[in-house]
């Protein structure tokens, strides 16, 4: 096992572009990369709900990732989501990608991204697994794990279970894994805080902020997963970078903190826009702008005309235009 050290920053939760056809749109993406690559710390792919991942067969994941690979080669590193139905079908993906990895022979940094209790998710025994399956996991592949905890996401599913969260007290042996490099959270605050106090052994363990609003108001340190960053990657960058400490440009210090919270209430604007229908209202804002061909989901979608237009307006007035 690889001994990586996970991206502190801005991780774009990358919109997956589609042909009409629903194949992977090949140059759409490259724009889309090569317009991130220079603002974000990663990049995350096929993620469940803004990578539409819970809706992509494997055949468009493994084509996903190997249009990916040509263009990012190794500029960031690439989180990548790899959960399915079932045990069965998620090692066969994992394995998948990871056979796509050999043959283009990669070298950059790759993160495998799970959310377990999306198959793990047994009403008695829906946690208490998660060790063994994760030894079982990291035995087949060298690339490190960031897990993934998504309540909101789990009770969407139509099928009894005990816990919609990672206990605390598995997380923290979890920790302990080499093989598990990270966590992307969202749920209460108090959970936040419990996890961080689990996680206080490894020093270079990332728990993420899944959740924009929440990164805003509370900012984590190691970073934010933005599904706005596909509109906004130079506002967000600023935002996250500020929050992080992690560039020091504050010589006009009263300057610089009305541009931050000017960024910080355009970011919340264009949330407020695209929060009702995400993937929808984004693709169809890149695809005006011409940054992929077309604004294809695979799940039906409504009418977001208005919606998209009033995005275009509040990026045209922050120089958003590209």
């Amino acid at each position: 096992m690889q001994a990586l050290v996970p991206p502190r920053g801005l991780i774009v939760d990358l919109i997956t572009p589609l042909k009409h056809d629903r194949s992977i749109d090949g140059q759409g993406l490259g724009h889309l990369l090569d317009r991130l690559s220079p603002l974000a710390h990663a990049v995350f792919l096929a993620s469940p709900d803004t990578g539409e991942g819970k809706n992509l067969s494997l055949a468009q994941r493994l084509e996903l990732l190997e249009k990916a690979l040509v263009v990012v080669r190794g500029r960031i590193p690439i989180l990548f989501w790899i959960t399915q139905e079932d045990e069965e079908k998620t090692t066969e993906t994992l394995l998948g990608l990871k056979k796509t990895l050999e043959r283009r022979r990669y070298e950059g940094q790759v993160f495998w991204v799970d959310t377990p209790l999306y198959y793990h998710s047994n009403y008695y025994h829906s946690n208490r697994g998660l060790p063994a399956l994760y030894r079982k996991l990291s035995s087949m592949v060298n690339k490190p794990f960031i897990l993934h905890n998504a309540p909101e996401f789990i009770r969407s599913l139509a099928k009894p279970m005990k816990r919609s969260n990672i206990r605390t007290a598995i997380l923290k042996e979890l920790v302990s894994f080499k093989a598990i490099a990270g966590l992307i959270f969202l749920g209460s605050l108090d959970r936040s805080h419990n996890y961080q106090k689990a996680c206080r052994s490894r020093a270079r363990f990332r728990i993420y902020d899944g959740d924009e609003t929440h990164f805003m108001d509370h900012p984590s340190m190691s970073g934010v997963v933005s599904s706005g960053a596909n509109l906004a990657p130079e506002a967000w960058q600023k935002i996250t970078e500020s929050s992080l400490r992690i560039t020091a440009d504050q010589d006009n210090y009263p300057e610089y903190l009305q541009q931050v919270w000017d960024l910080g209430q355009y970011l919340r604007d264009l949330k407020g826009i695209y929060q009702r229908m995400p993937v929808t209202i984004i693709k169809e804002v890149l695809a005006d702008k011409g940054i992929i061909e077309t604004p294809t989901c695979i799940f039906p979608t409504k009418d977001v005309k208005e919606s998209k237009q009033r995005a275009k307006e509040l990026m045209d007035r922050f120089g958003d235009r590209a």
